[in-house]
């Protein structure tokens, strides 16, 4: 009985406890460790890189449709002018309309002609760099870059397509424009609109 009890306190600490192997972890119980935080941080990178790419991705989308929209809207309000002519003077009006470039002048400040400031316009695709380009009397600058498609189609009284000038009463405007968003991904928006030259 006595050899019993000495053996159980035997196995036991001075504080009741059992004693505890001091040799640590073992190799394979940190190979275990090692694998699993390496999965673990692989997952989290894995998450912000996705997370990282969707706001990039997101963002560029959002620039590229307000740059659009803006570049369109731009145009709007001049073709809109196109042909205002209080005075009625000649040859005011569409000067040119092809599928990528119009040209129209007005007579904005009622003075009998279009030799003035924003009287003369010109929108055309420069499709050598990629560019909206806007020519008035100041020059040509670009209005916006990264340009993949400007097209523009005519349409008389009864909205029917027309080549002929003197028919135009209203025209339909479509850009595109495209951008990089991260590795690989391109984005790409068109935006389209209509507008009745009040003037014509």
């Amino acid at each position: 009985m006595m050899d019993k009890l000495n053996r159980r306190y035997a196995v036991r600490g001075s504080h009741g406890g059992a004693i505890r192997s001091s040799a640590g972890f073992t190799m394979m119980e940190m190979m275990m460790v090692v694998a699993i935080m390496s999965i673990a941080f692989g997952t989290i990178y894995k998450s912000f890189e996705h997370i990282n790419r969707s706001t990039t991705t997101e963002n560029v989308k959002a620039g590229v449709q307000q740059r659009v929209r803006i570049a369109v809207d731009f145009m709007v309000q001049d073709i809109r002018l196109a042909g205002l002519n209080p005075l009625e003077s000649p040859d005011i009006g569409i000067q040119d309309a092809d599928p990528d470039s119009i040209r129209f002048t007005m007579d904005a400040n009622f003075d009998g002609d279009d030799d003035d400031t924003f009287e003369d316009i010109t929108y055309a695709f420069n499709s050598a760099n990629g560019s909206l380009m806007q020519t008035n009397h100041l020059g040509s600058e670009v209005l916006i870059d990264n340009v993949t498609n400007l097209n523009f189609t005519y349409l008389d009284t009864a909205d029917q397509t027309t080549s002929n000038k003197d028919d135009i009463r209203s025209v339909i405007i479509s850009l595109t424009m495209q951008r990089p968003a991260g590795r690989d991904e391109e984005i790409s928006r068109t935006y389209t609109t209509r507008v009745r030259c009040r003037n014509l």
